[in-house]
């Protein structure tokens, strides 16, 4: 059945509420605003159950939601489109990959990042060029990036277009410098990608701070304008006591971080091990993770470059120098490569902590695991609510032997 049929069919079950959100059902962005917070909840705990019933000896999920599940993100993507003429700056539209739904206020986002949002839009229809069509691949603004810090309260901006003349970016760039005070840098990105991906092929920084700095935790990161963080900190940061609690006792251990991005994972992971090894495949990811480890005293890891199923390919790596005991992953949306998960059984760590943000991905890779090694079996299952409004969930698993 179609996703967006099998959702509304899910949701007869549940009492409507008015969606605070104006274009609410025209926008691509939220399916869930219709329904009161704690019936999301319950939508999701229904669809987890469903997922995972295959599985076997699967535990209770337990599914953590958020005190405040409005405004939440500290991180959003917009697209230009073009109505009639007029450029519009949002989210695409439900079902359509080539429509936009223009927007005043986005109420996941904070406050001043929607503010922002709006002056860029307003500077780009003065600059009077016009937004690229995933069609007929014409046309120059592609995609807004903006980022919000907890922290400082600071935003990052990086405008993303086509190949085309610098001199309107730098003029729009300097008017968001006079205008935002909010807005710590600006970013330009260029991408001739016919792909509507919003990742640059050339990222230059126009004014402002080079890095983004966040706190998580007991731990203060910063971030490269494309780095990934989840979008609620609130949600990751228990995410990441989870994993702290489920790797005790493992003290004179080894752990693995397999796709480390900026190091999170594994500064909490070195907290509880003797040593730990971070693998990632974007250099900038292990740049930012070496200093980020730098800065908050993580002695005990080491960072490694390289995809994760190429380099525990490799047995001497970890069968000599660094046999895991625990092993923490965060993979892609598509989960595992097949000759990691081929890896991660011939190694046999005595723990692994799985995140997902995909249940169908985990229940093929939670499936193989525990058929190819009948010694595994799922210790716990916690569910969080990272994207209220929306019907996505980001899960927590953790096998043992």
């Amino acid at each position: 059945m179609n996703p967006e049929r099998l959702l509304e069919q899910e949701k007869i079950s549940y009492a409507r509420v008015s969606p605070p959100c104006p274009v609410f059902g025209a926008c691509g962005g939220c399916s869930l605003q219709d329904l009161a917070y704690e019936d999301q909840l319950a939508l999701k705990r229904q669809r987890l159950s469903r997922a995972f019933a295959p599985l076997d000896g699967m535990p209770a999920w337990e599914l953590i939601g958020l005190e405040e599940p409005w405004r939440y993100r500290n991180k959003a993507e917009f697209t230009f489109g073009s109505a009639d003429g007029t450029l519009t700056l949002g989210y695409h539209a439900a079902r359509s990959f080539w429509r936009i739904v223009d927007f005043e206020d986005c109420l996941l986002m904070p406050e001043a990042a929607m503010r922002a949002t709006r002056l860029v839009l307003r500077l780009a229809t003065e600059a009077g060029l016009s937004a690229y069509h995933p069609r007929t691949h014409e046309g120059f603004f592609r995609y807004l990036l903006v980022r919000a810090s907890r922290a400082s309260g600071r935003l990052l901006l990086c405008l993303m277009t086509a190949p085309g003349p610098r001199e309107p970016i730098e003029r729009m760039a300097e008017a968001i410098r006079a205008q935002e005070p909010a807005v710590a840098s600006c970013y330009w990105g260029v991408t001739a990608r016919l792909a509507d991906i919003a990742v640059p092929e050339t990222l230059t920084r126009l004014w402002g701070e080079e890095l983004f700095e966040e706190r998580v935790g007991p731990f203060t990161v910063q971030l490269h304008p494309l780095s990934f963080l989840q979008p609620s900190l609130v949600q990751a940061e228990r995410m990441y006591d989870r994993l702290s609690e489920a790797v005790a006792g493992f003290s004179d251990g080894t752990g693995w971080d397999l796709y480390c991005g900026i190091g999170l994972a594994g500064f909490y992971l070195a907290r509880r091990v003797r040593k730990v090894y971070g693998v990632d495949s974007e250099p900038h990811h292990l740049k930012l993770a070496e200093a980020n480890a730098a800065r908050n005293g993580v002695g005990n890891i080491e960072f490694k470059f390289g995809k994760v199923e190429t380099l525990l390919m490799d047995r001497r790596f970890w069968l000599q120098e660094a046999k895991p005991d625990v092993v923490v992953v965060d993979p892609p949306r598509a989960g595992l490569h097949p000759q990691a998960l081929s890896s991660l059984l011939a190694a046999r760590p005595r723990r692994i902590v799985y995140f997902s943000c995909n249940a169908q991905s985990l229940v093929r890779d939670l499936a193989v695991l525990l058929k190819s090694f009948p010694r595994y079996r799922l210790a716990s299952a916690q569910a969080y609510d990272m994207f209220p409004q929306t019907n996505h969930v980001e899960t927590v698993l953790v096998l043992e032997r």
